[in-house]
C-alpha cells in the first residue's frame, strides 16, 4: 500500500497550521489593553511567579507591589510592552530586596517599553545599576528610591536610575544612595525633565550625558563628589555630541564626599568638591540655583580636553566629537563658601590641582573656567558668546587659561586670571523642554 499522498496531505495541512499560527502570533505583537492587574505580597511573590507576570502583562496592565520587603536573586525585567504600571505602596514601605542576587546585574531592566510608569517603592542592594531603562519612550519613574546600603563603595552598581536612548523621560521625587558612578544617569536622550529628587553620597549625584533638550530644576543634591553634571563624552554611538541643557533652582550643598569610583571611569576626574560641572557642552543654561559648601568650586565649565591632560591622554579627538563648551550662561544663583578645600587624604588628582593653583594664587574661585574657547570665538574676539556670566552675587570667577601652559610642571596654571569682564554678558534664555510621559 502505498501512503505517499497521505504523508503529503499531512504535511501541506501541517503547513497551513503553522502559517495560521504565525499569522496570529504576529497579530498578538501589540495585543489590545486588558487593564488586568496582577497583586503581589511578600508572602505571595516569588522571583519565579513576579518575572512570570512580568512577561505574561500586555499592554495596559499593571503590576502592583504591597507594602513590605520582597527579596530577589535575581534581575526583573520587561520589554516590548505599553502603557504598562509598576508600582508599589510608596518609597518607604515597598522594599524590593536584591541584597542576595545572583542573576542579572540590575535591580530592574525595562526594554523597548512605551507610556511606562514606574512609582512609589525602592530598589535596595542591587549588583548593578537599580534600574535600567533603554530604547523606550514616554517613561515616568515616580518617587523610586535606589540604595547601596553601608559605606559607599566602588564595589557598587554604577547607576541608581538610568535611562539610555529613551525620549520623553520624567524623572520626579526619586531618591538614590550610593552609586559608584551617577545616581541619577541620562544618557543619550531626548526631552528629558529631572525635577524634585533627592540625590546624596554618590560620585556624581546627577548626570545629562549627550542628551538632547534635558531640564534639570528643584532637586537637592549633597554630600556627593559632585552634585549636578552637564557632560559630553566621545565615542558614543547615538548622540556624539549633546545640547540644550537647563539647570535651575536646585539646591546644591556640601558635595564633598571622596570619590570611590572605580579606576578609569570618567566620573572619577570631577574634582572632589564640585557644585556643578559642564564638560564639552552645547547650550546650558544655570540660573536660580542655591551653591554652597562646595569644596573647590561652586561651578566647573571644562573641556575634555582638560580632562584629558590632567589623565595624560592626548590623542586624537573621533571625527564626530566636539571637545569644546559652546553657549554656556551662568546667571542669577547663590554661590558661596567655595574653595574652602576637602581634607589632603579625601582629594583627587583634579582637585589637588586646583586646590595648589588657588593657594598659590591667594584666590579661591566659585565659577571655573578652563579657558579652552571654541575657535571660531577666538576667531571672532567675542569669548562672551561661549561663556557668559551675570548677577551672580559675589561669587568669585577666575580662569585658569589651561590651553597655554608653562614650562614649570609645579606650575601647572601659569595664566591663571581671575577677570571675569571678558565673560559679563547676557543671553537668550532656552525654551523650556516639553515632555510627553505619564503623570504630566
Amino acid at each position: 500500500m502505498n501512503f505517499k499522498p497521505l504523508k503529503a496531505s499531512f504535511l501541506l495541512l501541517l503547513g497551513l497550521v503553522i502559517s495560521i499560527s504565525g499569522c496570529k502570533k504576529d497579530k498578538e505583537v501589540e495585543p489590545e489593553p486588558t487593564n488586568e492587574v496582577f497583586q503581589f505580597t511578600p508572602s505571595t511573590a516569588t522571583q519565579e511567579d513576579v518575572q512570570a507576570a512580568l512577561i505574561e502583562m500586555v499592554n495596559g496592565d499593571t503590576l502592583e507591589f504591597a507594602a513590605g520587603t520582597y527579596d530577589f536573586i535575581g534581575t526583573l525585567s520587561i520589554a516590548d510592552k505599553d502603557s504598562i504600571v509598576v508600582r508599589g505602596a510608596g518609597m518607604s514601605s515597598t522594599i524590593l530586596d536584591f541584597t542576595n542576587q545572583t542573576q542579572g546585574a540590575q535591580g530592574f531592566y525595562v526594554l523597548n517599553s512605551n507610556w511606562f510608569l514606574m512609582q512609589d517603592f525602592t530598589i535596595k542592594d542591587a549588583v548593578g545599576d537599580g534600574v535600567k531603562i533603554k530604547d523606550s519612550q514616554g517613561v515616568s519613574v515616580l518617587n523610586i528610591g535606589v540604595e547601596y546600603s553601608g559605606t559607599p563603595s566602588q564595589d557598587n552598581g554604577a547607576y541608581g536610575i538610568y535611562p539610555v536612548t529613551c525620549k520623553h523621560l520624567y524623572i520626579n521625587g526619586c531618591y538614590v544612595r550610593g552609586a559608584s558612578d551617577a545616581g541619577i544617569y541620562v544618557g543619550q536622550s531626548e526631552d528629558i525633565i529631572v525635577s524634585q529628587n533627592t540625590v546624596t553620597e554618590n560620585v556624581a549625584g546627577m548626570e545629562i550625558e549627550n542628551c538632547f533638550r534635558a531640564d534639570v530644576f528643584e532637586n537637592n543634591a549633597t554630600r556627593n563628589t559632585g552634585g549636578i553634571m552637564a557632560f559630553d563624552l566621545e565615542n558614543l554611538p547615538v548622540i556624539p555630541n549633546g545640547h540644550t541643557c537647563r539647570i535651575y533652582n536646585n539646591t546644591i550643598v556640601n558635595n564633598s564626599h571622596p570619590s570611590f569610583a572605580p579606576p578609569g571611569n570618567t566620573v572619577g576626574a570631577i574634582p572632589v568638591g564640585t557644585g556643578i560641572m559642564v564638560l564639552s557642552y552645547d547650550r546650558v543654561e544655570i540660573f536660580g540655583n542655591t551653591i554652597t559648601n562646595n569644596d573647590v568650586m561652586g561651578i566647573g565649565v571644562i573641556s575634555m580636553t582638560t580632562l584629558r591632560a590632567i589623565e595624560g591622554d592626548f590623542s586624537p579627538y573621533p571625527a564626530d566629537y566636539d571637545p569644546y563648551n559652546y553657549s554656556v550662561y551662568i546667571h542669577d544663583n547663590d554661590i558661596t563658601h567655595s574653595g574652602t578645600f576637602p581634607p589632603a587624604a579625601d582629594r583627587n588628582d583634579s582637585s589637588n590641582l586646583l586646590v595648589g593653583t588657588f593657594t598659590q594664587n591667594s584666590i579661591f574661585p566659585d565659577i571655573i573656567y578652563d579657558g579652552y574657547a571654541a575657535p571660531i570665538y577666538g576667531e571672532n574676539n567675542d569669548l562672551t558668546e561661549g561663556l557668559c556670566i551675570s548677577n551672580n552675587g559675589g561669587a568669585i570667577f577666575a580662569n585658569v587659561n589651561a590651553d597655554a601652559p608653562g614650562p614649570d610642571p609645579n606650575v601647572p596654571f601659569p595664566n591663571f586670571d581671575p577677570e571675569v569682564a571678558p565673560h559679563v554678558c547676557t543671553q537668550d534664555a532656552l525654551s523650556a523642554v516639553t515632555v510627553n510621559a505619564p503623570g504630566l
